[in-house]
């Protein structure tokens, strides 16, 4: 893959992660590849974490807690989504590196 590729993956993760402020590819450095990758990663694995936790809608009982079981591995196997609750700490997490990274700090 080319650092072009490369670079515009790395855009469209940190503007996944700050929709509010754009990076172009020209501003993408190597502190900021690498943030991108660990956001990345980070968001992942929360996200897989996420798939696990019951959803209740009422008192749980036995019955209930398989069903979750049944439902938490179905989504585990669903794919490389992100959930917006995971997105907005991760973002939370490494604003400041990533405005550091932005502005050549």
């Amino acid at each position: 893959m080319s650092s072009i590729q490369n670079d515009e993956m790395v855009a469209d993760i940190l503007n996944f992660f700050y929709p509010d402020t754009t990076i172009t590819l020209h501003e993408i450095t190597e502190d900021l590849r690498e943030l991108a990758a660990e956001m990345y990663a980070e968001a992942l694995e929360a996200s897989d974490t996420m798939h696990l936790v019951p959803r209740p809608t009422y008192t749980p009982s036995f019955k209930w807690l398989m069903k979750e079981g049944v439902k938490a591995l179905w989504r585990s196997k669903g794919g490389d989504e992100i959930y917006e609750t995971v997105r907005t700490t991760v973002a939370l997490k490494y604003k400041s590196s990533y405005h550091m990274g932005k502005m050549g700090i």
